[in-house]
């Protein structure tokens, strides 16, 4: 299936969104050559139409949301099967999937986790909060993996690991939004009882050393799967592909460093890592590369 090739339009379109929505995964795409980079463009508006279903539509009732989920899930059911989908994203991914046998798992893994998230506001515990991020956010690395290829089925470990550490980045950069729009804790409950943390303490921005000690914890954990990751995942995956890769891990790691810069109040504002901030940390990918 590698020469079936991507309408101009749908790339354009597919392009579009992620220039709209991911800042940091766009410039990282950049780095890639053209074919990964046109995949890649696709895959992220893929699932980007049904994040934005749930994240955008915080004045919907969730049975709507829900709804909207369903249609959307349906018509990729139909575009995969049949390839002659009208709309444009749709129709690049099924493409997508077939080109790099992607395994439609991997969606199904996702969309459900989309579900999930219209449904779910607490955590117990990680174990509990990782099952979801495996949808939502590691089977999107286990995709990127398809495109970009590997030598060795470990680096698919590697890939998860990474989606787990963008992942809980979001989190921890977006607390106050996450509740404030959709009433969501994405924490570990277990972990913020041990370090003093009440959801009440969330729901109204309260900022003390028992916050600062749980944020800490945290980004300790995410900084250790970025490292591991990309120390050890980065060479497993095809040569081609690594340094947009790499960029894309140390573009997010940085907003960790955001967050500490700032004390850590996420409540304050939003944690962004500078445009001359992402220059120079791109280009000191690509001197020691």
């Amino acid at each position: 299936m590698k020469d079936v090739l991507f309408l101009k339009e749908d790339i354009r379109e597919c392009r579009r969104i992620q220039k709209k929505y991911g800042t940091s995964y766009y410039i990282s795409t950049l780095f890639f050559p053209k074919e990964m980079r046109d995949a890649t463009f696709v895959l992220y508006a893929f699932v980007r139409i049904p994040d934005e279903i749930v994240d955008s539509s915080s004045s919907k009732k969730e049975t709507d949301i829900k709804k909207e989920l369903l249609v959307w899930t349906e018509r990729w059911e139909r575009a995969y099967k049949d390839g002659n989908s009208t709309e444009p994203i749709l129709r690049a991914a099924a493409i997508l999937f077939k080109r790099y046998n992607i395994p439609y798992t991997y969606s199904q893994d996702f969309l459900s986790a989309m579900v999930s998230d219209t449904e779910k506001r607490k955590y117990k515990n990680y174990e509990e909060l990782q099952q979801y991020m495996y949808g939502s956010a590691a089977v999107v690395g286990l995709m990127m993996s398809c495109i970009i290829g590997f030598s060795d089925k470990q680096a698919l470990v590697y890939a998860e690991e990474l989606g787990y550490a963008m992942q809980l980045t979001n989190f921890l950069r977006d607390i106050r939004e996450d509740y404030d729009l959709r009433k969501r804790i994405y924490m570990p409950q277990d972990e913020m009882k041990q370090f003093g943390v009440l959801e009440i303490d969330i729901a109204e921005g309260h900022f003390d050393t028992h916050f600062v000690d749980f944020l800490k914890f945290q980004i300790a954990r995410a900084r250790a799967m970025f490292v591991q990751s990309s120390e050890k995942g980065i060479p497993l995956l095809n040569k081609r592909g690594r340094k947009a890769v790499k960029i894309a891990a140390v573009l997010y790691g940085a907003i960790l460093d955001e967050i500490e810069k700032q004390n850590y109040n996420v409540y304050k504002k939003r944690a962004r890592t500078s445009f001359l901030r992402k220059i120079f940390l791109v280009t000191r990918v690509i001197m020691t590369s």
